[in-house]
């Protein structure tokens, strides 16, 4: 199986957007597989608090991770 990854939008039609490029290699396959990845709003900020505050980590906080 071969898997490509890309951010999509929702046309107005309800169809997903294809990339230019992805479209060549889609042409003559009888059946793919599609997964839909939402982002979710609440680990956008999770994700966002954790790299800020790993920002001031630094390798002298090293010692207390085995504590």
């Amino acid at each position: 199986m071969r898997a490509y990854e890309y951010l999509a939008e929702i046309l107005p039609d309800g169809h997903l957007s294809i990339p230019e490029d992805l479209k060549g290699k889609l042409s003559g396959e009888l059946k793919i597989r599609v997964m839909l990845l939402l982002e979710d709003e609440n680990a956008q900020w999770s994700n966002f608090t954790v790299a800020e505050f790993m920002k001031g980590y630094s390798e002298k906080d090293a010692m207390y991770d085995s504590l």
